[in-house]
């Protein structure tokens, strides 16, 4: 019997081949969607878990409260916490502290035997301690890893940096590499080259070096500042047997002994925390994390897209198998007539589900495999299919099985419930009729949100992208300031430099400072009105400039003036902006310029007062931000070019720097490409929910083309005894057309008040953002009616241009 019920069911399939084609490719686009979104969620939330150790480690962060009110979380701590932490905290097995660049490069150079020096910038180092190996797991393809960071002067590197400056295939154990311009300087050699850092992990790195030159021969680290400067990052590793609940109650008495009492004149309390390495990816908010991270919200959302997509799939088997209950309506009965149970009946129509769900699944597993490299273009991810992970099967074996119930169960019992004497009538119950308007209804509700939801993240991005900042992007070339500076009177040649390529035709202006907007700020100070209570200080970033970079960056000063470098007293003087008055608390701009400040212990003037300006990212609102002078930078340089000619004076200012700063590589780029940089990870959420919105809407148009074809065919008595009448072919085109496009229009009174809302939530976590206008709601509606109506117009088309006779005749 099952033989034969599967032999049944196969024709059935190859009898209506249309319908099943549909069915097959429309299952298939849905668990397709679903095993790609469900893979990229794996991904996001097993970063980190490659570590021997994960369970064990944790980060150390801080939470600054001042007044009993939170300020922020930070992932800085000061490089006497972790020896504390082994000390005072018996649970504790080992710290390992962490010194990254904080934005900054260093040159890198290797000098072989013979031939000119290979120099790159590098960006991607990390100065840690001993212990970082013995906790992180990284795999070696040379040296060894348990004594690699043991001598101070030792270096280990990825395997893309050694055959970067060394060249593929070449040993580089024992090979000197120089570091120039920064807190390391000097010739380290190499003690073992590690395979390239997981892309899943909060911790990159290109090159590590140990910390202990830093804390040896920086003086900024001397002894007694322990506690002084948050530089550093913390992890520590727990034994085994301990709990974290145990060692976080321990942490307040640690900071109170150590760190509160600093602070208690400004009423400032700290509070040390734990946070799992396997946690820190799906937590945003940790101020100063150095690489993208991913909230829990935004892979919860991707998981209801793919509910819903996966739904939207089963829906289409749902309606096209309950709508073919008329033409089965006869097999139905003559079965029953000769005696069929319904039991028989459903077990065969289950077995049909079960066919289709099968053929979709081994499609699906074709197509997921040709999206995949798609979502990885844009992600910048490498996902990929271990189909030796039981999860994998697990998944497609529950969405085999539960597809077939649901997608199989309703259209079973349905065709199974016929009474005798009416399908050989050939006449069937409406039954199931009032439940596929209702899916239709649900499948262009949800694509209707989705197409909003994608025009509305679209709408945000180029918003933010394009929004005057209150600073010049465009056209602005960012020189990386000169590293290995060899001789006395650096700044003399800097100013000279500076000079020199302000004469270069086609170099608007140019300027110096020690950061650049996008690229976060020199120093987080605390900002005070003089005579002021501690207790009222605020936070504030800190940015060195010299006395052009207004003019350069086209700021507008809205009281007071720009430094001017021939008074002594401007160039001890700050810029603020206009947050910084209204937090501070002085007044109006003008009023300002009678006031001082206090940075951290500093007294300084005001000289002038900005109108607030975007620094960073438009997600964040004007915060307090001091500009302090400085005659010349040497860590970027800011041209504005006047785009003539443009590859000509790059080519001029690399000319000319390189002869004035031998022995530096000549990086550049363009400003407004590195600022847009922030809005990556956005741009990314946008095409990714772009692409499955997309899926979302073939899948609902080919169900819906599929049942448009299906009507029609049913109505093909009607449509002819109309055009008897007289009916003409577009009356009849507007006839059916409506009782589609009706059910689009329920879809919009019911998605568009959840896309507003959606898009309403979203939009409430920028500072500045797009307005929910008409056109976000209107647009997408009329593009979903567009969609729907030309899905079902070539169906309804070719029905009612069938010549009557031909139907007529066989009636």
């Amino acid at each position: 019997m099952p033989r034969v019920f599967f032999v049944l069911a196969i024709r059935n399939l190859l009898k209506r081949k249309m319908f099943s084609c549909i069915n097959i490719f429309g299952l298939a686009l849905g668990v397709a969607a679903c095993l790609v979104i469900l893979n990229y969620v794996d991904y996001e939330s097993r970063y980190d878990s490659y570590h021997k150790h994960a369970s064990q480690l944790y980060r150390v962060d801080r939470t600054v409260y001042q007044n009993d009110v939170l300020k922020f979380t930070t992932l800085t701590s000061t490089y006497g916490l972790g020896p504390s932490m082994l000390a005072e905290v018996p649970e504790v097995k080992r710290y390992i502290r962490t010194h990254p660049l904080h934005g900054g490069s260093v040159v890198l150079t290797y000098q072989p035997a013979t031939g000119d020096p290979v120099s790159f910038h590098e960006t991607n180092l990390q100065m840690v301690d001993s212990t970082f190996l013995d906790a992180f797991t990284y795999n070696a393809t040379a040296g060894d890893l348990t004594s690699a960071l043991d001598n101070p002067n030792s270096i280990v590197v990825t395997k893309a940096l050694a055959e970067k400056y060394f060249g593929p295939g070449e040993d580089a154990i024992g090979k000197v590499l120089t570091i120039s311009g920064g807190r390391c300087d000097g010739d380290y050699q190499v003690s073992a080259v590690i395979d390239n850092v997981p892309r899943n992990s909060h911790l990159t790195f290109d090159v590590l070096v140990p910390l202990h030159n830093v804390l040896k021969t920086n003086g900024q680290y001397s002894a007694g500042s322990e506690w002084g400067w948050n530089n550093f990052v913390t992890y520590v590793e727990l034994y085994p047997e301990a709990h974290v609940d145990a060692v976080t109650q321990k942490l307040p008495a640690l900071a109170d002994k150590y760190i509160n009492k600093r602070f208690e004149e400004d009423h400032v309390k700290i509070v040390i925390g734990l946070q799992p390495i396997r946690d820190i990816h799906l937590h945003p908010g940790v101020k100063g994390e150095p690489n993208p991270t991913t909230g829990f919200t935004t892979l919860y959302f991707f998981i209801v897209i793919a509910v819903f997509i996966l739904t939207i799939a089963w829906i289409n088997y749902v309606n096209l198998s309950t709508a073919q209950a008329m033409e089965r309506a006869h097999e139905v009965g003559i079965k029953k007539a000769i005696g069929a149970l319904r039991s028989e009946l459903i077990r065969q129509f289950m077995l049909e589900s079960v066919v289709v769900n099968f053929l979709g699944i081994v499609l699906a597993m074709v197509l997921a495999l040709a999206l995949l490299p798609v979502l990885n273009q844009i992600t910048g991810k490498d996902l990929s299919f271990n189909f030796a992970d039981p999860r994998l099967s697990l998944i497609l074996v529950t969405l085999f099985v539960v597809g077939s119930v649901i997608s199989g169960l309703y259209p079973a019992f349905v065709l199974s419930s016929f009474k005798i004497t009416a399908m050989l009538k050939a006449k069937s119950e409406r039954d199931g009729f009032g439940l596929r308007k209702t899916l239709v209804v649900f499948q262009f509700a949800s694509s209707l949100v989705l197409i909003a939801g994608t025009f509305g993240v679209y709408r945000q991005i180029m918003f933010m992208r394009t929004q005057h900042k209150g600073l010049t992007v465009d056209q602005m070339l960012i020189v990386q300031g000169p590293t290995v500076v060899q001789g006395a009177h650096a700044n003399d040649r800097l100013v000279m430099l500076k000079n020199d390529i302000r004469r270069i035709p086609g170099v608007i202006n140019v300027t110096t400072s020690a950061a650049i907007p996008g690229g976060g700020y020199n120093w987080g100070a605390t900002l005070l009105r003089a005579g002021d209570q501690r207790s009222d200080s605020k936070g504030g970033s800190v940015v060195w400039v010299d006395p052009d970079f207004v003019d350069t960056y086209n700021m507008t000063l809205v009281a007071g003036r720009n430094f001017n470098p021939n008074i002594r007293s401007d160039m001890e003087s700050v810029l603020i902006n206009e947050a910084a008055v209204t937090a501070l608390g002085l007044g109006s701009p003008e009023q300002a310029l009678r006031e001082r400040i206090l940075l951290e212990t500093d007294t300084v003037a005001i000289v002038g007062v900005l109108k607030n300006y975007n620094w960073s990212s438009l997600k964040t609102d004007y915060g307090p931000f001091v500009f302090k002078a400085d005659t010349v930078s040497r860590s970027a340089f800011s041209i504005h070019l006047d785009g003539n000619n443009m590859q000509e004076a790059i080519q001029q200012i690399g000319a000319r720097f390189r002869e004035v700063f031998p022995g530096n590589p000549y990086d550049y780029y363009f400003l407004d490409d590195f600022f847009n940089r922030q809005y990556q990870d956005d741009q990314q959420f946008g095409k990714i929910f772009g692409l499955f919105a997309g899926l979302a809407i073939a899948i609902s148009c080919l169900g819906l083309w599929g049942l448009a074809s299906f009507t029609t065919a049913q109505k093909r008595k009607e449509i002819s005894i109309r055009k008897v009448l007289g009916a003409s072919t577009e009356n009849i085109m507007s006839l059916l057309s409506w009782q589609f496009m009706r059910l689009v229009m329920v879809a919009g009174v019911i998605g568009l008040p959840l896309a507003w809302y959606g898009l309403y939530v979203w939009l409430g976590s920028f500072a500045f953002r797009i307005g929910l206008q008409w056109d976000l709601f209107v647009v997408p509606f009329a593009m979903l009616c567009g969609m729907a109506l030309l899905t079902v117009s070539f169906q309804i088309f070719r029905g009612a241009n069938t010549n009557p006779a031909t139907i007529l005749r066989s009636e």
